[in-house]
């Protein structure tokens, strides 16, 4: 800890772990984009189930899903808000083949 209160933490992409993946969910406050550009080669490979917030930054409204598209193109989108008094918008992203899932 810094005198200024502040920790560093070590962290890692989704790809560095090298496990088999079924299912990411994300809500990072505004770092999906950038945490999924590190989670591309599990998500091209294992192709899981994705729940994705996208409610922190308005161009993620059409930049993740087209990333995911561009990883993926089986994936079908499904947008859902959570709570009716807030903006809590979440992309569901799933490849419903089940024969393109690893």
């Amino acid at each position: 800890m810094t005198n200024l209160g502040e920790i560093n933490i070590d962290v890692s992409s989704i790809d560095n772990l090298g496990v088999e993946t079924t299912f990411i969910k994300m809500d990072i406050e505004g770092a999906e984009l950038e945490a999924l550009k590190g989670a591309s080669e599990t998500i091209r490979k294992y192709k899981p189930k994705l729940a994705i917030a996208l409610y922190h930054n308005p161009q993620h409204l059409t930049e993740i899903p087209i990333l995911i598209k561009s990883l993926c193109p089986e994936y079908e989108f499904f947008l859902r808000i959570h709570s009716f008094f807030s903006r809590e918008l979440v992309l569901y992203a799933v490849v419903t083949n089940e024969e393109n899932v690893k």
